[in-house]
């Protein structure tokens, strides 16, 4: 019973740590729609992420400014929802 817990143990772990892409990495076009639109969020989203951090000690504030900072950003590269 206890290598049983042992080896799903391992297994949950393992689950948790691996990457759940195919590990490859692929070039983005950036003439393409789409590659601009991941760009845009990878720029967007490390905005986002310095603003939460700036505003970290005020948690719900630094949820809300980080929205907005992504939201502006992207408005800034050009897409909107």
């Amino acid at each position: 019973m206890r290598l049983l817990f042992a080896f799903v143990g391992a297994l949950f772990v393992a689950g948790c740590t691996s990457d759940s892409s195919s590990g490859k990495w692929r070039e983005v076009q950036p003439d393409t729609k789409a590659g601009r639109l991941e760009r845009a969020k990878v720029i967007c989203n490390g905005r986002a992420g310095e603003t939460q951090v700036v505003a970290g000690r005020y948690w719900i504030a630094g949820a809300i400014a980080s929205g907005n900072t992504f939201n502006a950003c992207m408005a800034e590269q050009g897409f909107v929802q």
